[in-house]
């Protein structure tokens, strides 16, 4: 006896039609994440969570219609896959941005002369004096800088450490100035970099 109520199997175009939404709607996030990974672009501070949120609402959709929406067909499986992985695309490359990303600096007003001396004394006594003596103290695996800034002693073909723009280029990167170099890069901010030679040459003698 037939109850009366007839079940429907949605129709197979509106699937189609469902998959193809979501699937442009992929495709939109997945140009966003491109451009943003490929770019290093900054986004003002909302913009990345939109991005987030608009790539979960994305697997969302795709597992909603997979569960509720598909046939069977390979296709549908495959439209799926490829809708969430491009999706997943959008959250680790806005991620990767988000947390890469470094602000530019607030500082408006350079150091003076007398804190970049302060700020250089600070790290030659905290990472210089290892390897180097500075003022009949520290290490002996590098050169004296006492006698190095005093013109006495030059370990570096070509070099010229008493002279303050080839020492700033030396300590920023060693071995890009001097391809035999053993003293590493201390990587190290400009700030550092001029505080290092302005101590250097003013009170290392």
């Amino acid at each position: 006896m037939a109850s009366g109520i007839e079940h429907k199997a949605p129709r197979e175009g509106a699937h189609t039609g469902m998959y193809v939404a979501v699937g442009v709607g992929s495709l939109v996030l997945t140009a966003i994440a491109f451009y943003v990974v490929f770019t290093q672009a900054a986004f003002k501070h909302y913009v990345i969570p939109i991005i987030l949120v608009l790539a979960a609402i994305q697997v969302f959709l795709q597992t909603w219609l997979f569960m509720h929406l598909n046939t069977g067909r390979r296709s549908y499986q495959t439209f799926f896959a490829y809708g969430v992985f491009l999706a997943l695309v959008v959250v680790l490359g806005s991620v990767e941005v988000m947390t890469s990303y470094t602000p530019p600096s607030t500082q408006s007003k350079p150091l003076s002369h007398a804190q970049l001396v302060a700020l250089g004394e600070q790290i030659v006594s905290q990472q210089c004096v290892s390897c180097h003596t500075v003022n009949g103290k520290g290490g002996t695996i590098g050169p004296n800088l006492n006698q190095v800034m005093a013109g006495q002693l030059n370990v570096v073909p070509g070099g010229q450490p008493t002279n303050a723009a080839w020492l700033a280029r030396w300590i920023a990167d060693p071995a890009g100035v001097w391809k035999g170099a053993t003293m590493p890069n201390l990587n190290l901010s400009p700030d550092q970099v001029q505080g290092v030679v302005a101590y250097l040459t003013s009170s290392v003698k």
